[in-house]
């Protein structure tokens, strides 16, 4: 016996895409950072994950901005 197969709330619900910074954008921020902090070396894993940390709070409040709207 096969098994009703339901819809997944994303098949019902108008769904918004959320969108995720690129690899460029994050390797632009962080070269942004590194130039921010006078080019200093050293810190580059730290550069990309502060760059990482804020285009997704970007991206994260312009989903919820979309969202409302929507909404």
């Amino acid at each position: 016996m096969s098994k009703p197969i339901g819809k997944s709330s994303s098949e019902t619900e108008p769904q918004i895409p959320e969108h995720h910074p690129t690899r460029e954008e994050i390797e632009l921020r962080a070269y942004q950072i590194y130039v921010e902090r006078g080019g200093v070396d050293g810190q580059d894993a730290e550069d990309w994950v502060q760059a990482e940390r804020e285009l997704l709070g970007k991206y994260r409040n312009t989903g919820r901005m979309a969202k409302a709207a929507a909404g």
